[in-house]
């Protein structure tokens, strides 16, 4: 919108209170309605990440989700609004008994009976394999899009999906563009031939080829509905200014205001996202002016949670009712009891979690029967938290809800460590490893492959040694990690073993087995700073650490070596049997010195020390770093 409108939308409220002493504003306000009469407006429901949350579920203590609410709220709006499209942006298939047992039939017909209108494709739409995808869209009521997938090899799926389609409403064109992942061939094993155009650096090419079609056809406003994560959908909005919206997937990012991009031509692009599961259903109501160009103060945007207060769509909700009925038992099939949270900010960490921790013990246990001592789990398998209390059989499926199964083998310590590097070589998030048997620290700052500070694996005794290169590790982790999935390379692995165990059959054994669970801290992982604190060898042996935040709280941690452990109140640090030497605040200067002479009059054996500083920001934000480990005795 134009600088002077919203003077105009204030001028008419004078004109109504002084009509007769400031009559030309009544001129000027007339001007206003017109130009409001001559904008578009439309409404966009929107939701992503699903993954066959159907029913509604209960989530600390409370009951959120539901499609049959999501779809009262999309029938509800579509006959009280105009101009209303229902999207979403993909992965509707995977994570809870639906999929298990239909395969996709229930994630499509629930859209149908909900009331899409635009769905794009999901990389875990893939799971049981191209063909099985192509088969179940079929049933689609909705338009199916995706620019940058090709479907060619796979004739059924190739028949169901477009690049874009165009909607018009109200004898307005407007365009919505599909686009998936363009990592697709990294998270989909079972793509049967199919693959993404624009790759690397080239991703953004099939998007920019369909965006100048659309202009060709005399369209001014453009949707893409995109499963690639928030970063990328940035960059989406950032690079091509004829987007104006982009409706996002892949990362679940909970998005309670849009992300807004300014574009150098002075237009504005929204990008949302709604999280995952059905929490939420994102509603934008948006004016575009003659031009086509998004009117930011007429705009709105808000994400709704749902929860039990809002009513179920009867057709769908017994639709529902019958189709769940084979699997109705497990939600009430406990097995175990959860004495605390393992909670749902795993992806987060940059340490070892409490709920990977748990699914690599199971690992572990099972994988001991092979000779494993290690397990690793991505995080991008682990879909969900654990609550305290009762734990079902369905919560466990629910966590673990892939068909991965457990796969042990032996490795040499050098392709033990590059599968570690890959681990911390990129942002949080999917591709990281939780662990069992490794403790290691790592440096986010380094270049990736060389971030790995030390590492070491426990042996049948129990007893931790350093990774050697050369030494044999029997490591239990799933086939899809094992199968290169992510990008991971298990090099020259010996001795394969496909237990044949789902991953979820294991956890359900394990649980069986212990009983009792409980949240531990982290104790396997942590990054370090190698520049936080230097070694000075000069004529008063002494550590100097240096960091750019005056009063930050200060730990010197002292212990017999290098390691993982968990000091209350100080969090994990990279010291094996660690205790607090220290605490004090870095000065003015953003310094602070450790006497070391004085530290090994008080120690005996081998010393090390770390450097552990909490800094806030002015907005309450804590900072925390540890720097790598230093011998001092």
């Amino acid at each position: 919108m134009k600088p002077g409108a919203k003077f105009l939308a204030s001028e008419l409220i004078i004109t109504i209170g002084l009509l007769g002493s400031i009559p030309f504003l009544a001129t000027d306000a007339a001007k206003a309605a017109q130009a409001s009469q001559e904008n578009f407006t439309i409404t966009i429901l929107h939701s992503n990440d699903l993954h066959s949350h159907e029913d509604s579920f209960s989530e600390k203590g409370r009951t959120v989700g539901g499609l049959s609410r999501i779809a009262h709220l999309i029938k509800t709006t579509k006959k009280n609004t105009k101009n209303v499209l229902a999207v979403d942006a993909g992965d509707i298939f995977q994570g809870t008994p639906y999929f298990e047992t239909y395969k996709g039939e229930t994630e499509v017909e629930s859209l149908n009976k909900a009331g899409y209108d635009i769905y794009t494709i999901g990389n875990h739409e893939f799971d049981e394999g191209s063909k099985n995808l192509g088969e179940k869209l079929k049933a689609a009521k909705f338009d199916v899009i995706s620019a940058n997938l090709d479907a060619s090899a796979v004739p059924d799926l190739a028949a169901v999906v477009k690049p874009s389609v165009i909607k018009t409403i109200d004898a307005e064109k407007v365009a919505f563009i599909g686009m998936i992942t363009p990592v697709l061939n990294e998270m989909a094993p079972r793509l049967d031939g199919v693959k993404v155009t624009g790759t690397g650096k080239n991703w953004l090419e099939p998007l920019k080829a369909e965006v100048a079609k659309m202009k060709s056809q005399g369209v001014n406003k453009i949707f893409v509905v995109s499963h690639c994560g928030v970063d990328q959908e940035k960059e989406m909005a950032e690079n091509i200014p004829e987007i104006d919206v982009v409706v996002g997937g892949h990362s679940h990012t909970r998005l309670d205001k849009p992300v807004i991009v300014k574009h150098p031509d002075g237009s504005t692009a929204y990008v949302v996202q709604t999280g995952c599961y059905g929490r939420a259903l994102g509603r934008l109501d948006l004016t575009f002016d003659k031009k086509g160009t998004l009117v930011v103060p007429q705009s709105k945007y808000r994400l709704i949670n749902i929860t039990d207060k809002i009513f179920q769509d009867g057709d769908l909700q017994a639709y529902l009712n019958e189709k769940g009925k084979p699997f109705a038992a497990l939600a009430t099939t406990f097995i175990a009891n959860a004495t605390g949270n393992f909670d749902n900010k795993f992806r987060n960490y940059p340490w070892d979690s409490p709920i990977g921790d748990l699914i690599c013990d199971a690992l572990a246990d099972a994988g001991s029967e092979y000779g494993a001592t290690i397990a690793l789990q991505n995080r991008g398998g682990i879909r969900g938290p654990l609550e305290q209390g009762p734990v079902s059989i369905q919560r466990v499926r629910e966590i673990l809800p892939f068909a991965n199964r457990l796969m042990v083998a032996t490795l040499k310590g050098d392709a033990l460590l590059q599968v570690m590097e890959k681990s911390v070589s990129g942002m949080l998030g999917a591709r990281f490893l939780d662990v069992h048997g490794l403790k290691f620290a790592y440096d986010p700052s380094k270049e990736p492959g060389k971030r790995i500070v030390f590492a070491f694996a426990q042996n049948k005794e129990g007893q931790w040694e350093r990774i050697a290169p050369n030494d044999l590790y029997r490591v239990g982790v799933n086939d899809f990690t094992f199968g290169g999935g992510e990008g991971y390379e298990f090099k020259d692995p010996k001795d394969v073993v496909d237990t044949k165990l789902r991953l979820s059959t294991v956890m359900e054994r394990y649980l069986e087995k212990k009983k009792v669970v409980s949240p531990e801290p982290p104790s396997s992982m942590m990054p370090v700073d190698s520049n936080l604190a230097k070694l000075d060898t000069g004529k008063t042996k002494s550590i100097i650490v240096n960091y750019s935040a005056p009063g930050a709280e200060l730990s010197i941690v002292k212990g017999s070596g290098e390691g993982v452990s968990f000091i209350k109140k100080i969090g994990v640090v990279p010291l094996m049997s660690p205790v607090v030497y220290q605490q004090s605040k870095l000065d003015e200067s953003g310094q602070y010195k450790i006497d070391l002479a004085q530290l090994a009059a008080k120690s005996k054996g081998d010393t090390w020390v770390s450097v552990i500083l909490k800094a806030r920001d002015k907005d309450g934000k804590t900072t925390r770093v540890a720097s790598v480990p230093i011998k001092v005795q």
